[in-house]
Formats: structure tokens, sequence, C-alpha cells
């Protein structure tokens, strides 16, 4: 990865290229890549095809030229060192100022799991084996915009085929970016404000629920990815970021759970295939106030308190409205504290009610340590090495991201017996390939700890 000095230079080479690379449809086939400061993201802007399978935003096989397994982090570099659900309960919680009351009932979830190395799924309690899909075509997979039509419902036998392939390899969880920078699947107002769903997402939504219970599988949807607060880009009359102000406004924010949000829960109130919803794939590199801040250089920053108010908006709507649970994909265990209810409460802010803890690891985290830090606690940054009993945390905690290209009987034997509740490996269909023989051994020797039913 770039060192931090060359983020900026980086930034401003991206808004350049990006503005002048074709869209999908447009017959050429040059490609884009975009900085990921998760060491794992790649995206790009590539052509569709005549029957509109664009590839825009995706790229196969191995780690690509801007990631790589000894990457070390962009934005970190010198800053540290060497229960089951139970139907009929009724629940009230306070965020902001706003009371909300939830009635449970059967399905994924209900009351929120205790902290432990297993997560209830259907009736039984298990170490959750995934992978990160996480997009066909990136932002566009679930709408469509001005570059054409070309998401999930266009290709449902081809995604079918790849869910049933990690589902013969044990991997019964996929994680799916959704509206990821706001290039398609939500409908603005002139001056911003979100106004509803895009054509083509619920039938595209619709399509990927099919195919996952086709294939024994389960959804965890990612609302949001952090290239939303990205400066904006524009090519073919299509917006890619730039829509920081959606969370930092209270109207436009409110606007996004109420206009766009509330009808994809209301659509899947009770879909068991389901799993979770994630509010937005790491945020920290977007958030200007943290402790040790790291704002991404092509991003404009926002509080941390807006981003937790709509993120406890959209947690208690989850909530009220369906049986899932509700996750958050944080960048670095560095950061698990900010998003526990402790943490709020001493800096006043709306308490975010997740379900599931969720923390990415790769390379660059080895042999970075914070010990007694005021705000961030103590903590190994890699959860090889981190127990996770020892986070004091009251929910599960899942390796959201990791790289698990070879040799993952060893990496999976660590992450359970220091107490981690799953692995969802990077990716199916970005950077690093997936050792799938290696998880299906591993998995075949647990039992039933990694037999979950399909839904």
């Amino acid at each position: 990865m770039l060192a931090p000095a060359a983020r900026p230079l980086l930034a401003t080479w991206l808004a350049l290229a990006l503005a002048a690379c074709p869209a999908p449809g447009d017959g050429d086939s040059e490609t884009v890549a975009t900085s990921a400061t998760s060491g794992a993201e790649t995206t790009a802007t590539a052509t569709a095809t005549a029957t509109a399978t664009a590839t825009e935003g995706t790229s196969t096989g191995s780690s690509s030229s801007t990631s790589s397994a000894s990457a070390t982090d962009p934005t970190t570099a010198g800053e540290a060192t060497t229960a089951a659900p139970t139907t009929g309960e009724t629940s009230t919680t306070t965020t902001a100022g706003t009371t909300t009351t939830t009635t449970t009932t059967a399905g994924t979830s209900g009351d929120p799991p205790g902290p432990g190395g297993t997560v209830p799924v259907a009736g039984g309690d298990y170490f959750l084996l995934g992978a990160n899909y996480p997009w066909k075509s990136y932002g566009g997979d679930f709408g469509s915009n001005n570059w054409g039509v070309y998401g999930v419902h266009t290709q449902g036998p081809v995604i079918g085929g790849e869910l049933s392939g990690l589902a013969g390899n044990d991997m019964r969880v996929v994680r799916w970016f959704v509206f990821t920078d706001g290039r398609a699947g939500i409908n603005f107002a002139d001056d911003g404000t979100p106004t509803g769903l895009g054509d083509h997402v619920l039938e595209d939504m619709d399509e990927a629920v099919a195919q996952a219970k086709a294939a024994g599988v389960y959804l965890v949807p990612v609302l949001l990815d952090f290239h939303w607060c990205f400066w904006g880009n524009y090519n073919n009359g299509v917006q890619m970021g730039g829509r920081a102000d959606v969370i930092k406004d209270p109207a436009k924010r409110a606007a996004l759970v109420s206009s766009v949000v509330v009808p994809l829960l209301d659509h899947f109130a009770a879909e068991p295939a389901i799993l979770a919803w994630e509010i937005m794939n790491e945020p920290e590199w977007v958030i200007a106030d943290l402790p040790e801040a790291s704002v991404d250089g092509g991003a404009e920053g926002v509080p941390l308190a807006d981003f937790a108010a709509l993120s406890a908006a959209i947690a208690d709507e989850v909530h009220a409205r369906t049986d899932a649970y509700v996750t958050l994909g944080s960048a670095s265990l560095k950061w698990h504290r900010v998003w526990t209810p402790g943490f709020a409460a001493e800096h006043g802010l709306p308490a975010i009610d997740l379900d599931l803890y969720q923390a990415h690891y790769y390379s660059w985290m080895d042999g970075q340590t914070y010990t007694d830090h005021p705000e961030l606690g103590t903590v190994a940054f890699s959860p090889l090495v981190q127990d996770c009993a020892a986070l004091g945390l009251d929910r599960p905690m899942i390796v959201g991201e990791l790289e698990l290209s070879g040799g993952a009987s060893d990496k999976l034997n660590t992450l359970l017996a220091n107490g981690y509740a799953g692995a969802w490996p990077w990716s199916l269909n970005s950077d690093f390939s997936i050792d799938g023989g290696g998880i299906k051994a591993w998995s075949d020797g647990q039992g039933a700890l990694t037999d979950v039913p399909p839904p």
C-alpha cells in the first residue's frame, strides 16, 4: 500500500482519472483502480457487455497491484507500538431522544446474542464461516443508473453458481455490498436529499435472496461503504461518492433512513436468509474525530456524533422491523471500543445497538498494539494475537474481513481458540483468492460447530 504522504496525490489522480474514464457501455475496456484503505478492496470502472453484465468494480483472482499480504497500514504507520431468540419479548430503547419499542418474533434474531465464540442461528449456536462476495459490480448489483441495468436480476444463475460454490466449502454467510458510494440504487433530490429506492433495487435484492436460499447461504447486506464520503466524481451522468452531507445534515440523514432503509427493511422483514444488516463498511476511514483518527486523503471527514446518530437510527429500525441482526464493519480491532455502549456513554453519543461486533484484519496490523491507551485501551490489532474475551465485549465478535488465500486451517484454529465467533475471508470477486479447500477441510473437523442449517 502507499505511504501516508502519497495518499493526497493518489486522491487527486483518482479524481482526474475517474472523470475521464468511460462508464460501462461506452465501448471501451479501460480500468481505473481506486485505493482501498482496508488493504483488500479494489474498485474499478470497466465496460458492460452486450448483455448488460457490467463488471465495474470487479477484479478476480489473487491480490491486485494496489494491495498485498505484506502491505503496511497507509493511515496508521508509526502511531502504535510493536443467547437464543425469545419469541414475543418486548424491549424499549431510547436513542437521541427517540423511544423505540421492539417486539421480538421467531426468526434469526431477537434478543441480542451474548459474548462468546458462537452466534445463535436457527436454534443453534455456531462459529460462522462465510466469505465476502463482495460484489459482482461495485455499486451496481442493486439498482440501476445512467450506465445501464446490470444488477443481480440480470445475472441470477451465474451468481447462484458462485454462492453454491461457497456453500460447498462450508462458507454459509455471504457479505455483500449494496449502495456502496451511492452511484446506484438510491434516488436523490437536486439538493442531495435521498428520496427513495431506485429502480430495480427490490428486484435485484429479491433475486439475491432467492439465489442465496437455493444455495443454502445467509446474506449480510452492507448498506454503505466508506467511499460514500469520498469527494464526488461524475462519469456519464453518474455521481460516485460526494455524499458526506447525507450523514452530517440531520434532515438528509433522516430521509436516508425513512425513504431508503425502511422500505428495504420492510420488504424483507421476516426473511430468514438475511442474517444481519451491516450499516457501513469501515467507517473509521471517514470519521474526522475518532481517537487516532485516520481520514482517507480522498474523503470528506464526518463527525463521529453524526455517524453514530445515523447508525443508531438504522439499528433501531432493523430491530423494530425485522428479525435480523445488526453489525458494523470496523476497519480494525484498534477501534473496537468506539462501537461499544461504554464508549458512547463516556462521550455522550447515541448508543448503536449492535448485535454482532465485527473487525477486519490484514497483515499491516501485525505487531501493532496499544497499551493503556486513554480512549482505546489495551489491544493488539491482530485477532491472531488478541484474545477476544479480554476485550470485555457484550456481544460476539466476527472477523469480517481477512486474507485466507492459503493456510486457512492454522488461522481458523487460532481465531477459534481466541474466542472469535466467525471468519469471512476477502474475497470471491475482488482482491485475494480464498482457500476454499482448506476452509472446508477445517470445517469438516469441527463437527456441529460450523454446520449452519440452510435458511
